[in-house]
């Protein structure tokens, strides 16, 4: 933790664009500039990473002039009012924990960290700092999820019953070969429980709090080369495909399945979502699209999917624009609350049975 007073910034955000920095500026970070340049009142005025010739090239792509290697020296600029942290997950709390101590607001990759009690702090150190703060749940806003959740509001199913969640992709070497290992290392988080971590968030969003979960977890291949290391990685210890059962606190239950070793599909390929309750059912339709039933029963049909549900990114804007966290979805606490899931999962499988959910 940085062990200095918070700079003194600027507070009038509200007459200016915000001025964000990136710490860790590589391929992940692209998704994060395409998003801010869709937005009129952000500027990212900063990269942090630690390869000097890696930064340059991002800095010259993106036209950034500020470029950091350390990123106690980004925090040492007071011409910076937010931090996005785009990093491995095992970085995360040390990254967030400096800038909020600096005083900044911080935009966090998911998941949070690698555990609920590290999330736990972090959520502790932005409250207790009054900063906004924001995880990057972005699937509630690229899918169709967010939009299905606005019907579930409107009551288009009545009481939920149960949920179906599939997310699948191939990470295989021969079909994906720009794949990269970090996905498969625990100690960044790999495998398909945190990486597709999204789908405890939508099982959140969709039957509401969680009570208990049963999971199982596969290692179907247990060799791979990577575009990082193509001799190959033997003795693979993190889950390749993972299912999960929960029930949530309202009597409903969700089923889901993650797999990096589901061929025909590809990082981009949208989770399927089927939603089942008293008085219809609501299930995504592609990347974008809805198909739904409501009221007297009959064939589900194309339902007029809505305005895209607000991305993490443009709520985290306007949230710190405002200096109001009720602007954002996905604050730190939902963090929390996926990985407290996360937590669960593992001990479920490690057992053999249901585990609890820390509420």
């Amino acid at each position: 933790m940085i062990k200095r007073g918070k700079i003194k910034l600027d507070s009038s955000l509200s007459n200016r664009k915000l001025r964000i920095g990136i710490i860790g500026a590589g391929s992940f970070a692209e998704r994060h500039m395409e998003e801010f340049a869709k937005l009129g009142d952000v500027e990212v005025v900063a990269f942090m990473r630690r390869s000097e010739s890696a930064l340059a090239e991002m800095q010259k792509k993106w036209g950034v002039d500020k470029g950091f290697t350390d990123h106690r020296a980004m925090l040492d600029d007071p011409d910076i009012d937010a931090i996005d942290i785009v990093t491995p997950t095992d970085s995360h709390k040390m990254y967030a924990i400096d800038a909020i101590s600096s005083g900044r607001h911080v935009l966090c990759e998911k998941p949070l960290a690698l555990t609920a009690s590290d999330c736990r702090v972090m959520l502790d150190a932005a409250e207790s700092t009054g900063v906004i703060h924001a995880v990057n749940f972005n699937q509630r806003g690229r899918t169709s999820v967010g939009r299905l959740k606005r019907y579930l509001d409107d009551g288009y199913v009545g009481d939920v019953y149960h949920t179906s969640i599939w997310w699948g992709m191939t990470q295989q070497h021969d079909a994906r070969p720009e794949a990269l290992s970090w996905r498969f290392r625990p100690e960044t988080g790999g495998g398909t429980v945190y990486e597709l971590i999204h789908v405890f968030d939508m099982a959140l969003i969709l039957n509401g709090e969680a009570a208990r979960i049963v999971s199982m977890l596969s290692i179907a291949e247990r060799q791979r080369a990577f575009a990082d290391v193509p001799e190959g990685m033997d003795n693979i210890s993190v889950p390749d495909s993972s299912a999960f059962l929960i029930e949530h606190v309202n009597g409903s239950y969700t089923v889901a399945h993650t797999s990096f070793v589901s061929r025909g599909t590809s990082a981009l390929n949208a989770p399927r979502v089927d939603v089942a309750g008293s008085r219809g059912r609501i299930m995504t339709n592609g990347l974008h699209g809805l198909l739904g039933n409501s009221g007297e029963n009959g064939m589900i049909d194309e339902l007029a999917p809505g305005p895209p549900y607000p991305q993490p990114y443009e709520q985290f804007v306007n949230a710190a624009l405002s200096g109001d966290q009720s602007l954002v979805d996905t604050g730190f606490d939902v963090g929390l609350a996926a990985a407290k899931i996360v937590d669960a999962a593992y001990a479920s499988w490690e057992s053999r049975e249901w585990v609890d959910i820390d509420g």
